[in-house]
């Protein structure tokens, strides 16, 4: 097929060549070490770790010595205050993302926040307000958004390629019953903030011309618990 057309690349300012973006990288769970091993096929001279923070100290140093960072901190606010840091990605679990993101937002820090980015529209709106107040990056962790095969699907239907997209049926499934943080209430649990938010970001960008849309039925099981 033909080319398409990718999204415009924004205008860099004619200057120095800018040094590589600095990573300050927020608990040291499962998600971040996936995070930083990922970073870390990147060149140095892009993206660098420097420093990680955990609720326990140990947790912390532990991580920067498989990753070789500097520094380890056992605080959030350790790192929230720490000068050398571009960007925070935080990892932490889901009902902690409003009270940690907005730490580092107050702070001035940009964030990447792992999806989702809160529990509900109210915090997410209040984590986006702070970012706005602030003049500060804060961004989600759909990194599907970043492959080739996405923008290319992006350009195809932005295109005219597929005509008017009038369905998505997706299909996402892995063995997470015994996963504690799916089914817990307190731990921000439910398929629809774990994976489901990948099928519907999809739609969203791809049906009814990328806005929101303009009413919204949802169908489901709810596990005993009370998470979906």
């Amino acid at each position: 097929p033909e080319p398409c057309l990718s999204p415009e690349a924004p205008k860099a300012e004619p200057g120095p060549a800018p040094g590589p973006t600095r990573w300050g990288i927020c608990s040291a769970g499962a998600i971040s070490h996936d995070f930083v091993v990922a970073l870390k096929t990147l060149p140095p001279t892009e993206h660098t770790v420097v420093a990680v923070a955990a609720r326990d100290l140990g947790r912390a140093q532990a991580f920067a010595r498989r990753f070789g960072l500097p520094r380890a901190y056992g605080s959030y606010e350790e790192l929230a205050e720490d000068p050398d840091l571009d960007v925070v990605y935080v990892g932490v679990v889901n009902p902690a993302h409003l009270p940690t993101g907005l730490l580092f937002l107050r702070r001035g820090r940009a964030v990447l926040m792992e999806k989702p980015m809160a529990l509900g529209a109210h915090e997410v709106t209040e984590l986006v307000a702070t970012a706005r107040e602030r003049g500060v990056f804060l961004m989600e962790g759909f990194w599907t958004r970043f492959f080739p095969a996405w923008r290319r699907l992006r350009a195809l239907a932005a295109g005219g390629a597929l005509g008017t997209p009038l369905l998505l049926r997706g299909e996402l499934g892995f063995a997470l019953a015994e996963v504690p943080r799916l089914r817990e209430p307190g731990l921000g649990g439910g398929a629809l903030l774990d994976l489901g938010g990948y099928g519907l970001q999809m739609a969203l960008a791809l049906l009814g011309g990328g806005g929101p849309p303009a009413t919204l039925r949802a169908h489901g099981v709810l596990h005993p618990t009370g998470t979906d």
